[in-house]
């Protein structure tokens, strides 16, 4: 599959598969303080840090056939990201092995619903394509939107840890498993 193809698709969006063309596009949506308020230590990230990111998700893709992607509307225009990383039980915050769902929407595309049908999209794809049986998502209880994105995917919350900035982690299970 080139990156051209996409993975996935909606009614209104194409996912593509995360490349190197995208960098600009981390880039611009990594140094938003609006987007990266609830990750990590909530600053936007140097330019060290996005192109970090970026070789290790595109190493990623090399090594285990999937991971980020694009999102892009009908027009073409990028309108966010769905990140999908596969982790050890170790990384994943539950203490079992999964693939971690995470997502960022263009500031200008907030509240038009392309990050639930976005990611939605890709939770599909991740389990009908078996690349996983279990999905973590983690996200800052403060982002409530988050939350709620999370909770119309049918994720269930599982654990909280609390701290200077908590994480609340929820999972979704492949339906027929």
């Amino acid at each position: 599959m080139t990156s051209n193809e996409p993975w996935a698709r909606t009614e209104r969006l194409e996912l593509r598969r995360w490349a190197p063309e995208h960098l600009a596009e981390l880039r611009a949506l990594a140094v938003l303080p609006e987007i990266v308020r609830y990750v990590g230590d909530g600053r936007p990230w140097s330019e060290s840090t996005v192109t970090t990111r970026h070789r290790e998700v595109l190493e990623h893709w090399r090594r285990q056939g999937f991971g980020w992607l694009a999102a892009h509307d009908g027009t073409g225009a990028f309108v966010g990201l769905v990140a999908v990383t596969r982790r050890s039980g170790e990384d994943s915050g539950i203490g079992v092995p999964a693939v971690e769902v995470g997502y960022w929407v263009v500031p200008g595309a907030w509240g038009r619903g392309y990050g639930t049908e976005a990611t939605g999209a890709v939770v599909a794809e991740v389990f009908a394509r078996g690349h996983a049986d279990l999905l973590v998502a983690r996200y800052d209880p403060a982002n409530t939107a988050s939350g709620r994105l999370l909770a119309k995917l049918s994720f269930t919350p599982h654990h909280v840890v609390d701290g200077e900035r908590p994480l609340a982690y929820t999972v979704l299970a492949r339906p027929d498993r």
